[in-house]
């Protein structure tokens, strides 16, 4: 579910892209993905903006990882029930099977 992203958030955000994207300190524009990094979801188009117009690998590698890291974070935070609900069937069905038998 999408939350409502408060008004200094986006302010920061739209701040720390354009540090990201036009600071002439390389660290500075890796601090800033870095720091977009924390936002998680809500950060993600920045960093994604950020790549599209960067000339710099290592800016366009920090973009890359902290793309990924997200993906990760999203993927353990996800629950699996269908799985579970899956293996329970799976086991009734089995069941029926054997006292059909």
């Amino acid at each position: 579910m999408l939350t409502p992203m408060s008004a200094t958030d986006s302010d920061r955000i739209r701040e720390l892209k354009m540090t990201a994207k036009w600071s002439t300190d390389g660290d500075e524009k890796k601090g800033a993905i870095s720091e977009l990094l924390q936002y998680g979801d809500k950060g993600i188009l920045a960093i994604q903006e950020v790549l599209s117009v960067t000339v710099y690998d290592d800016v366009k590698q920090a973009c890359i990882e902290a793309i990924k890291s997200i993906g990760r974070e999203q993927k353990n935070t996800e629950a699996i029930p269908k799985t579970r609900r899956k293996s329970a069937t799976k086991k009734k069905s089995q069941k029926k099977k054997r006292s059909n038998k």
